[in-house]
């Protein structure tokens, strides 16, 4: 490992040895390293700081459980965890960590949460698109409420999420450009376990874990001069080979351990980008032990002849594989970037001018133009067409031209002149400002104005850019009359039922009175009803709402469906509209019910008479609506009616012996407890 001095570090004395940052590293272009500085020996025992660090892989996991471990502290001091985080994940998105301890083994305690204290709770945690193995990626260190380790003790740790997160199996060693570090003989890391927590019913498993506890060091890129990082470990990502240095104080005593990270950039050059006039090829630098394209090539150039993105994965001779940037090579369209953003404004009147790169044989605008640019004053969508030197194609991207917004709102202090004058508003940051009355200009050079007279006002502001908007127009009566404010919900205005609440706003007034007594600018609402508010401005005049403001329950039932005169004994069905994700409650007497809890329901009425029933309806944010209800009248089956027999009927069958429910408008067989059998069709 190369060492190098820190000459540009004004520090007294300088040790090495007992101070060390490990050997130097290879890292792909755009990765981060992970650096861990340790100190050890005699004379360091008593270091304010002093810091040790740990990685240890815990095994493959599908993590969809986190992970449960423990550290076990075999050294003569107390140990301080501050931080933990987890390694190499396939998944992508955004999640959020928790992590708990306990004081003892988690083993005999896993399935029960009794003991265990939580110290890092929903620690965004963000993951991108794609991540894999090939392309490592590390949760920052999750800061937690610091643990203290006692000596000789074992701490049970879990680390889980509120949703699933799933791990690569890549064991730490095996990751391009990581180092594997081993635990220390101060620090012990058990195997892990991937139960949900508190649970055992998984097979023991865990990611990749990194325990990061104490701190101190100050970390500098040599190369520069600038400070990178504090602390016992460094994430890093330098954009070219550089070296860094941790540098520690101890009662005095510096020391300093460097490090030389070497930047791999296996980045590819080009023939061309468009195969309409043969292959293209592509080249890797040389010097790599291997090249693994998503072609066929193993050397380090790549013939292609079908359109597609195209990379290499090369390694060097250290084992590190690092992956290429992507080109897309096109079957005969070769794109164009235009000189101006995808969307952009101008004032009013202004020209735009949009460039093409130079070079090509033939321009063809959207416009109809032949330049390799063009200009334009007005709105629209503008793109191009190009052929090469080689008769390929290509097209642009298209660019949006808009005009600045024209208008602007101004506000008043109030809208008549019963007390005097009002004031004016047309807010800040505007170059100039002309004011209007009556269409008619008037004094007043800034953002406000003092109106003493009724009238129509307006102001014509000029941005900075020098694009100039007109105000809305504001209308200031006299003091005889009367104004109208208008009432705003925070929300839809529907209420949610039985606990929600409706908050109403009615404006920036200098006093209030709602007509349910409320003397307040906003108020909460939690009942149904219309509400309307008189209002004082800061000028002392009176105003009204303009209208009243409903409000209503969110969950509304629709009137429930089906028929109104059933026939005794049989099934019919009733529903509502139904609305996603809602339950029904319905209650029935009379009857006997299937399909509780849906919007529709098939009721066999048992007996004849009126009958009421009604159904509640729970949406999904338990938000309940009015009870809806239905009346119906029963009517007597022919099979009971009064005096024409006193058997019993038993059952009701179709000719092939199935038992059935009765029906209307089929023949079916009526066995009765006397041992007769009759034939009946019940005609609606």
């Amino acid at each position: 490992m190369k060492k190098i001095l820190i000459i540009l570090l004004c520090l007294p004395f300088f040790l090495f040895g007992q101070f060390s940052v490990g050997s130097d590293q290879d890292i792909c272009f755009g990765d981060e390293t992970l650096v861990i500085a340790t100190i050890s020996g005699p004379g360091t025992s008593g270091c304010t700081g002093a810091a040790d660090s740990l990685v240890s892989a815990l095994g493959p996991s599908n993590g969809s459980a986190g992970t449960m471990f423990n550290i076990i502290n075999t050294s003569g001091n107390d140990i301080t965890i501050t931080g933990l985080a987890q390694g190499t994940y396939s998944y992508s998105g955004a999640r959020v960590m928790d992590i708990w301890y306990y004081p003892g083994d988690y083993v005999p305690v896993m399935s029960t949460s009794n003991g265990w204290t939580q110290v890092a709770t929903g620690v965004n945690v963000n993951l991108p698109a794609g991540a894999t193995t090939t392309a490592p990626l590390y949760t920052p260190i999750i800061p937690i409420t610091p643990v203290v380790i006692p000596s000789g003790a074992t701490y049970g740790f879990y680390l889980g999420g509120t949703s699933t997160i799933s791990y690569a199996t890549a064991t730490a060693g095996s990751i391009p450009g990581i180092t594997a570090w081993g635990s220390n003989s101060l620090l012990t890391v058990t195997v892990g376990h991937g139960g949900n927590f508190p649970s055992p019913v998984n097979n023991p498993r865990g990611p990749l874990i990194k325990v990061y506890y104490g701190g101190g060091a100050s970390w500098y890129d040599i190369n520069t001069g600038q400070m990178i990082g504090s602390g016992d470990t460094l994430l890093y990502a330098p954009l070219q080979n550089t070296n860094v240095a941790a540098v520690f104080d101890c009662n005095g005593i510096t020391y300093s351990d460097t490090m030389e990270i070497e930047v791999v950039n296996p980045n590819l050059s080009t023939t061309g980008t468009s195969l309409c006039n043969g292959p293209v090829v592509l080249t890797a630098p040389a010097g790599f032990s291997n090249y693994n394209w998503n072609g066929s090539s193993t050397t380090n150039q790549l013939t292609i002849n079908n359109q597609g993105t195209y990379y290499v994965n090369a390694t060097t001779s250290n084992g590190l594989t690092c992956h290429s940037d992507s080109i897309t090579i096109y079957s005969g369209n070769i794109p164009v970037s235009l000189s101006t953003p995808d969307s952009l404004f101008i004032c009013q009147g202004d020209t735009v001018i949009i460039n093409a790169p130079s070079g090509f044989a033939q321009y063809n605008w959207s416009t109809g133009a032949t330049t390799s640019f063009i200009s334009t004053t007005l709105t629209g969508n503008y793109s191009l067409t190009v052929v090469d030197g080689n008769g390929c194609p290509g097209s642009s991207n298209t660019t949006s031209v808009n005009i600045s917004p024209s208008t602007i709102t101004a506000t008043t202090s109030g809208l008549s002149l019963c007390n005097g004058a009002v004031t004016l508003d047309a807010g800040t940051g505007y170059a100039a400002y002309e004011w209007y009355q009556n269409g008619l200009p008037i004094s007043g050079s800034n953002n406000l104005l003092t109106a003493s007279s009724p009238g129509n006002y307006n102001v014509v502001v000029t941005y900075p850019t020098l694009c100039t908007a007109t105000s809305n127009t504001i209308t200031i009566i006299s003091g005889v009359s009367q104004f109208f404010c208008t009432i705003d919900s925070i929300g839809d205005g529907s209420l949610c039922i039985p606990n929600g609440e409706v908050i109403l706003d009615a404006g920036n007034y200098a006093s209030f009175i709602w007509s349910n007594g409320d003397t307040t600018q906003q108020i909460s609402v939690n009942a149904e009803g219309s509400y309307s508010v008189s209002v004082t401005d800061v000028n002392g005049c009176q105003g009204v709402s303009n209208a009243p403001f409903i409000v209503e329950n969110i969950v509304n039932t629709s009137p429930i469906s089906g028929p109104i005169s059933p026939t005794q004994f049989n099934t019919v069905n009733y529903s509502v509209v139904p609305s996603s994700g809602s339950t029904y409650d319905w209650t029935l007497i009379g009857g006997n019910i299937a399909g509780q809890g849906s919007n529709s329901i098939n009721v066999t009425w048992n007996y004849s008479g009126i009958f009421s029933f009604s159904t509640i309806e729970t949406d999904v944010n338990g938000c309940e609506g009015e009870e809806v209800s239905l009346l119906v009248n029963v009517i007597v089956n022919s099979i009971e009616e009064a005096g024409v027999t006193q058997k019993k009927l038993l059952k009701v069958t179709d000719f092939l012996g199935e038992q059935t429910n009765i029906k209307n408008n089929l023949p079916q067989l009526y066995l009765y407890d006397d041992g007769t059998i009759e034939k009946k069709i019940i005609l609606e």
